[in-house]
């Protein structure tokens, strides 16, 4: 397969997603770009990172796209998770896929700037920050 997936400019963190019958159309509930917390180390909730994919083409058999929050200072990993794109029908360079990725409860044990890292077939597709602060430094 002759692909090299590029995000569009889309990496959306959000407490949920909702995905709409028929239309297929996203619902992003309770979007945010941070964190700001009385104290650390705090455990987050649950959340959904929905990162917007092009440049994609033919047809998609478990086409794996991942996601991985790391440490700021070390690049360890706190959490991974992964989806899978297929399609029934050939795709074109031009299609967008809207790709929500559940991330589970992560402990974090300071503040700082967080990495977000998406990733397709293992190559580096994108990155965004998550910033962490406490009300104190906010």
């Amino acid at each position: 397969m002759d692909t090299e997936p590029t995000p569009c400019p889309g990496i959306v963190f959000s407490d949920s997603v909702i995905r709409e019958h028929g239309t297929n159309k996203l619902s992003l509930i309770g979007s945010f770009t941070g964190y700001t917390v009385p104290v650390v180390p705090f455990v987050a909730p649950p959340f959904i990172v929905t990162v917007l994919v092009t440049n994609l083409q033919g047809r998609l058999e478990r086409f794996p796209i991942t996601v991985r929050v790391e440490e700021p200072r070390t690049g360890h990993a706190l959490a991974r998770s992964a989806a899978e794109l297929s399609t029934s029908r050939e795709i074109s360079r031009t299609d967008i896929y809207e790709v929500p990725i559940a991330i589970g409860a992560i402990n974090y044990s300071e503040t700082g700037v967080y990495k977000i890292k998406v990733l397709a077939q293992n190559e580096l597709l994108g990155e965004r920050d998550l910033t962490v602060s406490t009300l104190a430094t906010a």
